[in-house]
């Protein structure tokens, strides 16, 4: 360093040295921004998306035999993990519905001010993220490459998507409860207050009825409903919509 540093000070930096270290600069600003949005890529809430090995096609067609038969707990969750894969398919939603009216079952609402959140998918918030941050990442580092006549521009431009990432990804912890929603598929799943089959009962849960899995303990799972009653249910009574991935 001191040697370079003596040499500049006689003769000035060389063109094509200045040239090489700044495409460094730009290959470092490039890896930093490539790097940061894959850390909301990678994100649990993206690879569990999508943990089925089949199509929105069979999974809508598994479903149908599901309801054909009566299994209306196994046809509701499959009609779930269907909309997974084809959100907004209108046979898969009318479906549903049906089949949760079957059951006697009633889906889940989601609060006004919530649902701005639910325009997207988790894969498209992610991706939405991701894009906006890689985006933020390089004009924020790159501004000194930038010239002053479009500075302004390009900072309003990283504004615009450093406010696209801190939306989406707002989106995302709202929505984070979703990966624990789970669907009852036993034909008489009942809740006890302890996780034991003799504990004593705290209510019935109907086939088909969506819950939130809290907690694992042996071979039963703490549930809460949707209308806040919670308790503990055989682990092969209830099933998670998106599964944890093995």
């Amino acid at each position: 360093m001191k040697h370079q540093s003596s040499i500049e000070a006689q003769s000035g930096p060389s063109p094509r040295c200045g040239h090489i270290a700044h495409w460094t600069r730009m290959k470092h600003i490039l890896l930093i921004a490539v790097c940061s949005s894959g850390l909301l890529a990678a994100n649990p809430a993206t690879a569990a998306e999508v943990p089925f090995a089949v199509s929105a096609p069979a999974l809508f067609n598994q479903a149908n035999a599901e309801q054909r038969a009566g299994r209306l707990g196994l046809a509701i969750l499959n009609y779930e993990r269907a909309s997974l894969l084809a959100p907004g398919d209108p046979a898969i939603a009318q479906n549903l519905r049906a089949a949760q009216q079957k059951a006697g079952v009633s889906a889940p609402t989601v609060p006004m001010w919530q649902r701005p959140a639910h325009w997207l998918s988790f894969n498209e918030l992610a991706g939405l993220a991701s894009i906006s941050l890689l985006m933020f990442s390089l004009l924020f580092f790159g501004m000194r490459f930038i010239p002053t006549t479009f500075k302004q521009l390009a900072s309003s431009v990283a504004s615009a998507f450093g406010i696209s990432v801190v939306l989406a990804a707002a989106a995302v912890a709202m929505r984070w409860s979703e990966l624990d929603r789970a669907v009852i598929v036993g034909a008489q799943a009942v809740a006890h207050i302890a996780p034991a089959t003799n504990a004593a009962m705290s209510f019935d849960l109907k086939a088909g009825e969506t819950v939130r899995m809290e907690s694992l303990y042996g071979d039963f799972v703490r549930i809460r409903a949707t209308d806040g009653r919670s308790g503990w249910v055989a682990a092969s009574e209830v099933e998670k919509i998106i599964p944890a991935a093995s």
